[in-house]
Order: structure tokens, then C-alpha cells, then sequence
């Protein structure tokens, strides 16, 4: 009996002596000091590098690029290089279509000495939307051209790189070359696309935008020409759409025409190109005009003509 009362006895000297120390820490858990930072997954806003960019979407419906002006919040873990093709796949603060078909993400940049490599996943292969199958269409092919040429142009308008290398991370076809495929562009071939270089020929250029108006104009697509009109001059003056069409339709026919690239003003706002150019008349008499100067101006990007210049050019 009194070994039983002994050992109760060791017990509950043992109880209090428990009581006395402090708990033991659980599993898992840290211990914050008073006034420790807060740790986050989101990262430091000063951290955060802002970059000005130049990026290219397409114009309406056109088959030319426009300029954009943007201002880019750089991560840390960010390139500049993805952050400006991220901003791409975003597209246009100022409407228009995509760029690129849906789904399209960019997985990686890397630069090797003048050339950037731009990996994408497979998505880039799939129809735009309203596209009832990858038929070589002119407009289905223009849209690829388009969304390639915006990005060479996005990423080489710096001047630091010479040419874009694109790939492609297919699932199914890992231990294949990932370089983009000639068929991409809906050509008939799997062979796959070298290095794509800086190409002016879709950029909206004083030039370019002179060249498709004029081109318009000889093929008698007014409907095509009155994107290219101004909407901040004649704003009065300008009719709709069908109306312009029909009221233009009475111009003389151009036969031929030549332009020069052009002189953009000091300020970057406007711009003249001169023209020469063979018309026939109504009666089918022809005459010439030399050194007709076009003067276009910039408008949100974009170079546009006044409806008062596009009347003066045609005579009318």
C-alpha cells in the first residue's frame, strides 16, 4: 500500500513539473519575430522595371501594321524580350483583331548574340477565330504574315537585334525540330522557317500607306481606300463609307504611278510623298502629273491623307 502511494506521489510531482515548462512548438510552424517584414509572393512594386515600347498591330482590316506606343511593367523574373511578346498576345489597347489565334502563350526568350529566340506552344498552329478551316486563303495567309512581321518589328525596333528565331514546343513531336514550319503560313511544305529579319513591307509607313491608297484608287476599291482617310481633318466634309465610295467612283482611272519614300516633318507628325502618275479621262484622253506632293499625317499610330488631299490628288 505504501509503494502505491509512493509511485502516486512521483506522478503527480511529474504533472507539475509538466505544467511548469513551456509548450513545445508544433510541427511546421515558424516563429515571427515583433516587426518582421511581411513575406509575399507577389512581387516589390519597386522592383518592378518600366520600359516605353514600340509595339505593331494591324490596322482594321488593312494588310498594314500600326505603331503603338506603350509603357511595359517589367518583373524581375521577366525579360524585356517576353514582356514585349507578352504584350503582344495581349493585343491593342486600341482595338482590332488579335494578332494571334486563341490560346497562343509564349513560354520562353532567349538571345544569342543578335538573334532572338521566341518559343511558343503549339496553340500558334491553330485557325484564328471565323476561320472555317486552314485553307490558303489570301486573308488566312495575310493574318500569319501579319502576326510574325509584328513581332520581328516589335522585337528588332530597338536596333540590339538583327532577326527573330520562332519555335515551337509541340507535345507530340518533342524529339522533332521546334523551329516554326513553313506550313505555319499554310504552305504546302514542313520544312522548317530559317530566322525571320525586320520586313517593311506590311509596316504603316508615310510610303506604304501612299503605295495602298494608290493602289486602291487603280483597282477602283474605294471601300479598301477610306480606312486610309484622316477622321481629326475634314471631319465635316467626311461622308459614309458608300457614299464615298459612290462619289469617287467619278474619278479619272490611274493608269500608272511611281512614288518616292518621302520626308517626315521635324516634329514626326506629318509627312509628304511626291507621286507621278498617268490618268485617263472619261473620253479616254490620258495626262500626266509629276512630282505631285501628298502630304499624309499621323493620326494614333497610324499614317492617314485628308479627304481635301485625296480630292486634290484625283482632280477632283
Amino acid at each position: 500500500m505504501k509503494r502505491f502511494t509512493g509511485l502516486k506521489c512521483l506522478l503527480l510531482c511529474a504533472l507539475l513539473l509538466t505544467g511548469c515548462q513551456t509548450p513545445a512548438a508544433q510541427p511546421g510552424a515558424t516563429s515571427t519575430p515583433s516587426g518582421a517584414l511581411t513575406i509575399s509572393a507577389y512581387p516589390d512594386a519597386a522592383a518592378v522595371d518600366e520600359r516605353h515600347a514600340t509595339l505593331y498591330f494591324r490596322y482594321q482590316d488593312t494588310s498594314m501594321l500600326k505603331q503603338e506606343m506603350r509603357t511595359l511593367e517589367i518583373l524581375p523574373n521577366e525579360t524585356r524580350e517576353l514582356a514585349l511578346v507578352n504584350a503582344l498576345l495581349a493585343g491593342s489597347k486600341e482595338g482590332g483583331e488579335a494578332l494571334f489565334p486563341p490560346g497562343v502563350a509564349a513560354l520562353s526568350t532567349q538571345v544569342q548574340g543578335d538573334v532572338v529566340f521566341v518559343t511558343f506552344n503549339e496553340a500558334l498552329y491553330g485557325r484564328y477565330e471565323n476561320e472555317n478551316g486552314q485553307t490558303a486563303t489570301a486573308e488566312a495567309v495575310l493574318r500569319r504574315e501579319l502576326a510574325m512581321d509584328a513581332l520581328v518589328a516589335t522585337l528588332t525596333e530597338s536596333g540590339q537585334y538583327r532577326a527573330v528565331q520562332v519555335l515551337v514546343r509541340a507535345e507530340a513531336q518533342v524529339g522533332a525540330s521546334m523551329r516554326l514550319k513553313n506550313s505555319y503560313f499554310l504552305e504546302e511544305s514542313e520544312l522548317p522557317c530559317e530566322v525571320l529579319t525586320r520586313c517593311e513591307e506590311h509596316l504603316m509607313t508615310p510610303a506604304n500607306v501612299a503605295h495602298s491608297l494608290l493602289r486602291a484608287w487603280q483597282q477602283r476599291s474605294f471601300d479598301t481606300l477610306y480606312p486610309l482617310l484622316s477622321s481629326q481633318e475634314d471631319t465635316k466634309l467626311l461622308p459614309a463609307q458608300s457614299l464615298f465610295s459612290e462619289a469617287f467612283a467619278q474619278s479619272d482611272a490611274l493608269i500608272a504611278y511611281t512614288l518616292t519614300p518621302g520626308s517626315i516633318s521635324v516634329d514626326g507628325q506629318s509627312a509628304v510623298v511626291c507621286v507621278d502618275m498617268t490618268l485617263r479621262r472619261a473620253d479616254g484622253s490620258e495626262y500626266v502629273l509629276t512630282g505631285w506632293p501628298l502630304r499624309i499625317k499621323r493620326e494614333m499610330g497610324a499614317w492617314k491623307v485628308s479627304l481635301s488631299a485625296l480630292q486634290a490628288l484625283m482632280q477632283l
